[in-house]
């Protein structure tokens, strides 16, 4: 394009000095060079348009078919080809040579180098008005000058195309990189001025701004045009300034990383990233400013109220339970260390089971899935867990069943709170009743058995009294002395059943001190106190060697035995001798089981109740007062055991079972539960 523009300017310039040179020549009267000037300005013209409409070999031909016309006009009128048309000739090559590809250069030339050669050979042959006045090698010297100024020309030609070549293409990847960059800058523009509470800058290595933008950077009072251009001290202030500069540094030496810092009443998170080149290079560090104020105070907030809630969770009394949709444990609130004793990380992740005895753990699942087909949003259950102790504690749980939007079951929440000592209230509220009905039961079987049998001695007395009055007044002295003999006898009867009821009101409320005693001893002192009786019937008494100790009141322990021996010996038949076997049957946690084994008449198992009642004799006849084995139960029962009986029947003996604690334990009265007994005893 500039080599068009400087040929465009070369014919303007040779128009304009022809135009003047013909000008000056007719003031001179000179009218051939006139006439030869405004036809070579003419030609000139032409080649100019020509030029102008782009029809550039065109142009050239005009030109150098020009010359060799005016060579061969000025020979023909004797003028000879001079110096001034060789450099025509020379200034058309070069022009060619920059206008021209290389196959029509090359035609140029020869035609150029041609047409020197024809006006030589006419001048030196005559065929032309114009003498030679000349050596040939001058002319020869002329055709080397010219094709040696073709080929510079040409070369310079090539390198200037080639320099134009590289000029268009670096200008267009200028244009290029410019537009580039300024669509990378309308974008970063673009994203930082849409980023919320944030600002985009970019600094080069010298901490001058580039690009600072977003809606951060008004917030904080800075505008962007008074920013970008501008180093980072001349922006904020010195001690902000000497806080990020490190970071700058940093990211422009290739790292990339993050850092929170305080810009005034704000919390900023810095994100530092390096810009590179396609070379690999560094050349600006951005940094993304983001306002976390409003994030970093909610966290606070949040960690606040957690800190509360986890402090409500720690103290409060009941365990939180969390299951998702299968009855699995999702959560489980720290509380759960002192409601179960266990860690919270050792119940998640478990079935719903895991928390419940293996008892309940049934009823429980059964009650939220009917719970969960009623469409239900809140149950209460009550049931047993077991601890690392292997100890059952009740728990009380309220669940709260969740649903979605659409009814489905999510999950559940239970509140569990320890009720053990609700339950053992409850337990031992429910065994006061049932011992206090037993009492009262006892006490109107009581008052019945007293009534009746301080009665019968009443009677006794009275009559016989009546029957002393006749035999004194009839003066029957052996009939008197058989009713006084009578009536001693009921007073003795009524003695013995007062002494009895007086003994049996004592044990529970009198006691002597409970101490650790072998019960081989307890055994011995029983069988001192019975000897007479034992030595009267012959009996073989057996006991167990090393018995375990018993922990309990020395004195009721031995009358139990004694009660039970004597008992084994009055109900064994007077024809066989009594054998009686006292021993151990087991050892049970933290009680003992013995035993008082006879040969005696034994006890059909539909009376094994009925001899441990008040006065209940199976045989009227027999000696006593009917109360030795219910005070053997009242003792037993104060000192926290049981006893029953077991016998094969008529005539084959009976077993009496009692247990007594071998440590120290609470003794109170405790109901003859028959559940707990493998069978239970009869009286007699």
């Amino acid at each position: 394009m500039r080599i068009a523009q400087t040929q465009h300017l070369l014919l303007i310039v040779c128009i304009t000095i022809a135009l003047v040179a013909a000008g000056v020549n007719a003031l001179l009267q000179r009218y051939l060079p006139v006439t030869a000037l405004l036809a070579s300005g003419g030609v000139l013209f032409i080649s100019f348009l020509l030029l102008h409409i782009r029809r550039v070999r065109l142009s050239i031909v005009v030109l150098l078919g020009t010359l060799i016309m005016l060579t061969a006009s000025m020979q023909f009128i004797g003028r000879g080809a001079h110096d001034t048309v060789t450099s025509l000739y020379a200034a058309v090559i070069v022009i060619g040579s920059l206008l021209l590809d290389r196959r029509s250069f090359i035609g140029l030339v020869a035609v150029t180098l041609l047409a020197i050669a024809g006006v030589v050979a006419a001048e030196a042959r005559g065929l032309t008005g114009s003498p030679y006045e000349g050596d040939f090698g001058d002319w020869f010297d002329l055709a080397i000058i010219l094709g040696v100024t073709a080929f510079a020309a040409r070369l310079l030609s090539e390198s200037l195309e080639r320099s134009r070549t590289r000029i268009r293409a670096n200008q267009q990847a200028l244009v290029q990189q410019t537009e580039a960059l300024r669509l990378s800058e309308e974008r970063y523009r673009i994203l930082a001025a849409n980023l919320p509470d944030s600002a985009v800058l970019i600094f080069d290595h010298d901490l001058r701004y580039v690009l600072a933008d977003g809606p951060e950077l008004a917030a904080t009072g800075y505008a962007k045009e008074k920013v970008e251009g501008r180093t980072l001290y001349e922006v904020v202030p010195s001690s902000f300034a000497e806080q990020i500069e490190g970071n700058l540094r940093a990211v422009l030496s290739g790292r990339r990383f993050s850092a929170e810092l305080p810009y005034g009443d704000r919390i900023y998170a810095y994100y530092y990233i390096p810009l590179v080149n396609d070379r690999g290079m560094v050349k600006y560090a951005m940094v993304l400013a983001r306002n976390v104020t409003a994030q970093r105070q909610a966290e606070a907030d949040l960690r606040a109220s957690e800190a509360q809630l986890r402090m409500l969770a720690e103290n409060m009394g009941d365990a939180i339970v969390q299951l998702d949709s299968h009855l699995n444990v999702v959560y489980v609130s720290p509380s759960v260390r002192r409601v179960l004793g266990c860690e919270p990380e050792d119940c998640s992740g478990k079935r719903i089971s895991a928390l419940v005895s293996p008892d309940d753990a049934p009823a429980v699942a059964a009650a939220i899935e009917e719970a969960k087909e009623s469409g239900a949003t809140a149950i209460r259950v009550e049931y047993r867990f077991r601890t690392d102790q292997k100890t059952d504690i009740w728990l009380e749980a309220e669940v709260r069943l969740l649903y979605d939007a659409q009814q489905h079951f999510e999950g559940a929440i239970l509140s569990m709170r320890d009720v053990t000592r609700r339950k053992e209230v409850e337990a031992e509220r429910e065994r006061l009743i049932a011992e206090l009905e037993q009492k009262n039961a006892e006490l109107e079987r009581f008052t019945y058995t007293v009534s009746h049998d301080l009665k019968s001695p009443l009677i006794t007395i009275q009559g016989f009294l009546g029957y002393l009055e006749q035999d004194i007044r009839n003066g029957d002295r052996d009939r008197a002395l058989s009713d006084i003999q009578r009536i001693s006898a009921a007073a003795h009867r009524m003695e013995h059943l007062l002494q009895d009821l007086l003994e049996l009101s004592r044990i529970g409320r009198v006691s002597a001190e409970l101490q650790t005693v072998p019960f081989n001893v307890i055994v011995q002192e029983a069988l001192e106190l019975i000897a007479g009786r034992i030595a009267e019937r012959r009996a073989r008494i057996t006991v167990a060697p090393d018995m375990p100790p018993v922990h309990g009141d020395r004195r009721r322990l031995a009358e139990v035995v004694q009660n039970l021996v004597d008992n084994a010996i009055k109900f064994c038949d007077n024809q066989t001798v009594p054998e009686i076997e006292i021993g151990m049957h087991a050892v049970v946690s933290n009680e003992a089981i013995f035993f008082v084994r006879d040969n005696g008449i034994g006890i059909e198992p539909r009376f094994y109740d009925q001899i441990f009642g008040l006065f209940n004799k199976l045989d009227p006849r027999s000696e006593g007062t009917g109360v030795g084995l219910t005070i053997v139960r009242r003792i037993i029962e104060v000192h926290g055991g049981r006893v029953w009986v077991e016998s094969a029947g008529r005539g084959a003996g009976a077993t009496f079972f009692f247990s007594l604690p071998t440590t120290h334990t609470q003794q109170h009265g405790v109901s003859h539960d028959r559940q707990r007994t493998q069978s239970i005893a009869g009286g007699r």
